[in-house]
């Protein structure tokens, strides 16, 4: 089979770049002298082992692309096909765009595509010089390993990780560190072949960088015509410029890869991000939430929907107050710029009139118009140009596409750092920040020894100390032991001794406020209250947040709760939320994580499908075995979400309740779909059924539904 005869592959790539109408360009031709010279395979068992790794593979690549990143430290040697002279060297931390697998006999080779020269081209690349991320490539794998020889699945599936000790020396101490606390995190040092002095010096050149102007005087130059906005100083653009003072817990994701992946990118997921802005409920004139519109934007492009929601909050605030969002302002009323694009120039007004002249140029007369066709540029111009961090869409170093230095998204040049602090509290708040990530961590050549200090601040080889903490600060901490004891366990008494045990712990062992607050919550003496869960969660805010609680904020996590998601969620929600953070820094104590490893809390729209089975069905509270047991299951692939309803539709139990028929497809209704019935579909199914359609037809009729088959996408269970 050659590949190169199958003339729909070169277009079919295209399809994943599509969101609603927008299309783009077909791709170039391939290369002639690999159109012309690849021959076909002459061993039947080499052919065998071809059509193996191309199934799938086709139609995961036109549904969208799958990126790849080189990670040998001395470069990819790409050839034009086998046997040939090599065409070029990819550098470490290239992106590529994966085409085509082909068994070699001797390995595995994918067809590529990448960008050399501000130039599309293609050739082929051995798969033990790239990582993939990507879920459905391992889903591929999965499918097609029993088909193939050991040595070749190997070749796919074994460790894809660039060794820390390529990267220089000043980066590895911080690199171990969190390599050993995320073992499944993959670092790889990108190559960039550009001097430090050379980025700093074009970086600083005319308004590429700019400050708010609420950071310290040592962070700014000059005033910009711009409200606010100031020209950042030599020290500043060092010190956000250096990838090494970023190689830490809370800063690291600026340079992770915005990939989308379904297990851990949902709507429920996103929603969280954006729960405390303007954009936690309905899109004004829309049926979806913000949330829902990213996560669909995000998963039909292959782009992390934390991004893209992470990025909007970046742009517009928590308020969303900017004329570029309000669809009033001038003469471009009913337009709308979620994403800033293109909104450049010397004033205020300036930036307004060109972001929102680009608007109605690309027709974004409605608000999720705006936020797909904002992802599908920032997509099409960015992720899929190379541009595949946070840094690299701020510090244009990447010179595959559209040259270096000028190609940049934003001009404030702590972006990435904010961007990706709120992306780590999103993967921790799902209990995914354990995940392969890929890190493509920027190198330079005549770096500076160690990393640059911050702007006021000394240079050193070291991290500084903690500080002691303040009297003022060892006060609040009491303060937060007590309410523990107070408003958690409802204690009228405590003793000096007890609370001397948790402020010690928090102060000289390490202990996080996270962890000290768990547990109590989950101590045998809290849970033997039997609390309701709306008064769980109004102590959640009396604790942990120091306020009794909004009534959108319990609404929000009662809804939670009411449908089966477990407490422990819900005080995972709490605890990584950016006001328990803010408390933890004020009070001087680490704010911590809480892992969420249980099934049913990896997945919160599973959960509740599950609870609905137990309340509709069986007209009772899932217990919290049952609960546990059916999400993993269905998340472990040993049962389908179909296969699980049939257990409860055909159990003693629901059978004992001898629903009549009517009964019997509301139910379904409520179930399958979550929704109520509407009388012209409860009268077709009940027909149906006098005609002598049996229950368990009716139920597969429900499964095989459109609409159900979107509620699972929504879940990010669709092959569930």
């Amino acid at each position: 089979m050659r590949f190169f005869e199958k003339k729909k592959n070169k277009t079919g790539v295209l399809c994943a770049l599509c969101t609603a109408s927008m299309l783009l360009t077909a791709l170039p031709a391939l290369p002639a002298s690999a159109a012309q010279t690849e021959e076909p395979f002459e061993a039947a068992q080499a052919q065998e082992s071809d059509e193996a790794l191309q199934a799938g593979f086709e139609t995961m690549a036109e549904e969208r692309p799958v990126q790849a990143t080189v990670i040998t430290p001395q470069g990819a040697v790409v050839t034009a096909t086998e046997g040939e002279e090599p065409l070029c060297v990819l550098p470490a931390g290239s992106q590529v765009l994966l085409l085509s697998p082909q068994d070699t006999g001797d390995g595995i080779r994918f067809l590529v595509s990448f960008g050399l020269e501000d130039a599309e081209r293609y050739g082929y690349l051995d798969a033990g010089e790239i990582v993939c991320v990507d879920e459905r490539y391992a889903k591929w794998l999965g499918t097609v390993s029993s088909r193939l020889p050991y040595e070749t699945v190997t070749k796919l599936s074994g460790v894809k990780n660039a060794d820390i000790e390529s990267f220089p020396a000043s980066y590895q101490g911080r690199l171990r560190a969190l390599k050993n606390s995320h073992p499944n995190w993959i670092f790889v040092p990108m190559n960039t072949g550009l001097n430090w002095n050379t980025v700093v010096t074009e970086e600083m050149r005319g308004e590429r960088s700019l400050v708010h102007a609420s950071l310290g005087d040592d962070w700014k130059a000059e005033r910009t015509a711009q409200s606010n906005w100031y020209i950042a100083t030599e020290s500043a653009v060092k010190y956000v410029l250096d990838p090494r003072n970023f190689l830490t817990e809370n800063h690291v994701f600026m340079f992770e890869q915005l990939t989308y992946n379904a297990s851990y990118h949902s709507p429920d997921a996103v929603q969280r991000i954006i729960a405390p802005t303007f954009m936690s409920g309905l899109i004004p004139d829309d049926n979806r939430t913000y949330a829902e519109a990213f996560w669909q934007v995000g998963s039909s492009l292959g782009v992390s929907p934390f991004h893209l929601a992470c990025r909007v909050y970046q742009e517009q605030g928590a308020s969303g107050g900017s004329p570029l969002i309000s669809g009033s302002y001038g003469e471009y009323q009913g337009y709308y710029n979620y994403f800033n694009i293109k909104a450049s120039g010397k004033t205020t007004a300036e930036v307004i009139a060109n972001g929102l002249a680009y608007a109605k140029q690309q027709g974004w007369d409605t608000r999720y118009k705006s936020i797909a066709g904002g992802a599908y540029f920032i997509s099409a111009n960015y992720i899929l140009k190379g541009q595949d961090t946070l840094y690299l869409q701020k510090f244009d170093v990447d010179s595959s596409y559209n040259g270096v230095f000028s190609h940049q998204y934003m001009q404030n040049i702590t972006a990435p750092m904010t961007e990706g602090t709120k992306i780590r509290q999103a993967y921790e708040q799902t209990g995914s920040v354990d995940n392969p990530f890929v890190f493509k961590v920027p190198v330079y050549s005549g770096m500076p020894s160690s990393a640059c200090p911050k702007p006021g601040a000394e240079a050193q080889d070291e991290e500084p100390e903690e500080p002691a903490l303040t009297q003022e600060q060892m006060d609040l901490v009491r303060d937060f032991i007590i309410r523990l004891y107070v408003q958690a366990l409802g204690r009228d008494s405590y003793t000096d001794d007890e609370l001397s045990f948790w402020y010690n712990a928090l102060m000289q062992q390490g202990t996080t406020g996270s962890q000290v607050a768990y547990g109590f919550f989950f101590s045998p003496e809290y849970i033997g209250k039997k609390t309701s869960n709306e008064e769980y969660i109004r102590t959640l805010y009396r604790v942990l947040m120091n306020r009794e609680a909004d009534p959108d904020g319990l609404g929000y996590w009662l809804e939670f709760l009411d449908e089966g998601v477990s407490r422990k969620y819900v005080f995972a929600g709490f605890a990584h939320s950016p006001e328990f953070e803010g408390i933890c820094k004020t009070y001087g104590i680490r704010r911590g994580e809480v892992a969420l490893t249980d099934a049913r809390d990896r997945n919160t729209g599973l959960a509740r499908f599950v609870y609905r089975l137990y309340a509709k069905l069986l007209e009772r509270d899932g217990e919290e075995e049952g609960m546990e047991y059916w999400c993993k299951q269905i998340l472990d692939g040993d049962e389908t979400m179909q296969s699980v309803l049939e257990g409860f539709v055909f159990s003693p139990e629901f059978e004992a309740k001898q629903t009549t028929d009517e009964e019997y497809i509301k139910i379904l209704y409520r179930t399958f779909l979550c929704r109520e019935y509407e009388e012209e579909g409860l009268a077709y199914w009940v027909g149906l059924m006098q005609d002598g359609l049996s229950r368990k037809e009716v139920l597969v009729g429900f499964a095989d539904s459109p609409e159900f088959r979107d509620l699972k996408e929504s879940y990010g269970l669709g092959d569930k």
